[in-house]
């Protein structure tokens, strides 16, 4: 398995709850939750009591401990406590590739384990770019992505990086109720808004395909509950052929019906003039 080096921090939202100081003053709670975050075990510095650097190398197991540890004293914080949560990986050398961690529930110790146990284990498993922002307050599902560059941080392919997050999920507590999943490798995209773990196969090639043709510069498929959205977006208008080629590509593959709709944005027009609508309905 593949680690990377890097810098992996759990920053607290710099919003404190009923904390109002003005800027610069330093808050009793917070300096105190510094001191005390500072001390736990795989804690590297914690300059801040909402920044806090952990060993980017570390395991699941070690990453998820420390999580706990610097959540329980967070958390003890009471009212001053910070609303979010947040758990941040840059590494060395590409300051824009980075791995993220929010959450508002913190407060509930078990599904914070397993929260961040999910985003963990993506990262064990090789990705340095995964983000999993948890629901609102506890509320709802989430959003789990996974972003790669070329065949992906792990050398893998949109599919096999989409079927890493959609086995991340299929085990409870997120099975009756996954987040929704976004992978993203070189310039194929594919989110699944749908309330639906397992997507299979029928929009991964199609998307990869897309991405393949020169004259588009990314291919995103979104899949909300009622509709399919195919967005492309190329650097000029497409011609005749190029059109008649990519409606071929998603005939063959036999993904149209009624409720997908394909659009062309060209990035060279103006806003009023730069969509194309190739099948269904204008967006």
């Amino acid at each position: 398995m593949r680690r990377i080096r890097g810098v992996v921090v759990i920053a607290l939202a710099m919003t404190l709850v009923g904390c109002a100081g003005q800027e610069g003053d330093a808050d009793p709670a917070s300096v105190d939750a510094m001191l005390d975050v500072e001390k736990v075990p795989g804690v590297l510095v914690a300059p801040y009591e909402h920044f806090v650097q952990i060993d980017p190398d570390a395991p699941e197991d070690e990453i998820v401990t420390t999580a706990l540890a610097v959540r329980d004293i967070v958390d003890g914080m009471g009212e001053d406590r910070p609303r979010d949560l947040e758990i941040v990986a840059v590494y060395p050398g590409d300051p824009y590739v980075n791995t993220t961690f929010t959450t508002t529930s913190y407060d509930d110790p078990d599904r914070f384990e397993d929260d961040v146990r999910l985003w963990a284990g993506l990262l064990d498993d090789g990705f340095t770019q995964v983000s999993y922002v948890t629901a609102s307050e506890g509320a709802g599902a989430g959003t789990l992505a996974v972003f790669s560059e070329g065949q992906g941080d792990a050398g893998k392919t949109l599919a096999e990086t989409y079927g890493a997050i959609e086995q991340s999920v299929s085990e409870p507590p997120y099975s009756d109720a996954p987040p929704s999943l976004y992978a993203s490798v070189d310039r194929a995209s594919i989110s699944n808004k749908s309330g639906r773990a397992d997507l299979g196969d029928a929009w991964i090639e199609p998307s990869e395909e897309l991405a393949s043709l020169d004259y588009l510069t990314s291919a995103r498929v979104s899949l909300t509950p009622d509709e399919t959205w195919v967005s492309l977006v190329g650097d000029a208008g497409l011609t005749a052929e190029q059109a008649a080629q990519i409606m071929a590509v998603l005939t063959d593959r036999g993904v149209l019906g009624p409720a997908v709709n394909v659009i062309h944005t060209d990035r060279s027009a103006l806003p009023k003039d730069s969509k194309t609508t190739l099948y269904g309905v204008a967006e």
